[in-house]
């Protein structure tokens, strides 16, 4: 391809991120840094040079669109909703590879005896999920059948666990190991044995007018996922070591959930593809 002046900017695109200091330096969050900075940089010849701004705002999942949309932000990164995606523009390329919806269960030690054990979905719905209000796996797990307590701080969560059993606290496989380190209390922990599993989708949003910047990542990512540079990046990074450290899903029960949210059957073909993938990864194999 010619790359004129006309097609690059010479000035350098500044991309503003949210980087909260709580999360900056975990694993999750570095692995997502470094997804918007390969998207970036091989967009570069296309689109020119760009330089990520971070921005020390904590937010919750609610309030990122309404920042993106007021401009004090210009892309972050959160699960998909249908409702999400008419809300901002997503770029539609699964960046997390379905990990968000394999979820472990963080509890009590009390209930540790009952989880450890292969339990059926309905044993399982005996425990109530707890979750944050404005998160779209409230919708999920009622909808499976589950009874949902829903807290204003949803990681505040891991407190009420601490302090109460027969509740359940469904966490993506690459979150939940980071998050119990970081609350550091021996009243809770999580089990390997029973696992829920659903579609869902980690995707990049900007503004909708912003259609340089989501064409620039659109571009970006589809040359990394074809390329296989973005499941190299996965894969290899700090945050799959450590899942791997801690979760060996061989004989464990896996029990499927319809995700509500999604209603693209070409989303839920790759996506399903991408989490078989990484349950083999996990050394998957179903409880006999």
């Amino acid at each position: 391809m010619l790359v004129t002046a006309n097609t690059v900017s010479a000035e350098p695109k500044v991309i503003r991120v949210v980087d909260a200091a709580e999360e900056n330096g975990t694993p999750q969050n570095q692995y997502f840094l470094s997804v918007l900075r390969l998207a970036l940089d091989k967009s570069r010849e296309q689109y020119g040079e760009h330089w990520i701004e971070p921005i020390d705002l904590p937010i919750n999942q609610s309030r990122q669109f309404k920042e993106l949309l007021k401009h004090n932000v210009d892309v972050f990164w959160t699960v998909s909703t249908a409702a999400r995606d008419t809300q901002a523009k997503p770029v539609a390329i699964p960046i997390a590879f379905g990990s968000f919806g394999i979820r472990a269960l963080a509890m009590n030690v009390a209930d540790s005896g009952k989880l450890n054990v292969h339990l059926s979905l309905a044993e399982l719905q005996q425990f109530n999920v707890v979750l944050g209000q404005d998160w779209p796996d409230v919708q999920i797990f009622e909808k499976a059948g589950f009874t949902v307590e829903k807290y204003v701080d949803g990681l505040a969560v891991y407190r009420v666990l601490a302090n109460s059993a027969g509740k359940i606290f469904p966490r993506g496989v690459i979150e939940v190991v980071p998050e119990l380190k970081a609350f550091d209390n021996k009243q809770v922990t999580y089990s390997d044995k029973n696992l829920l599993l659903y579609p869902s989708m980690v995707y990049f949003y900007v503004r909708k007018e912003d259609i340089k910047l989501h064409k620039r990542l659109e571009y970006g990512l589809t040359q990394a996922f074809e390329d296989g540079s973005l499941a190299a990046l996965f894969y290899d990074s700090n945050m799959m070591v450590e899942l791997k450290k801690h979760f060996n899903l061989q004989g464990a029960a896996i029990h499927q959930i319809e995700n509500p949210l999604i209603i693209s059957k070409k989303q839920l073909d790759v996506i399903t593809q991408l989490q078989i993938e990484l349950l083999k990864q996990l050394n998957y194999s179903p409880a006999r």
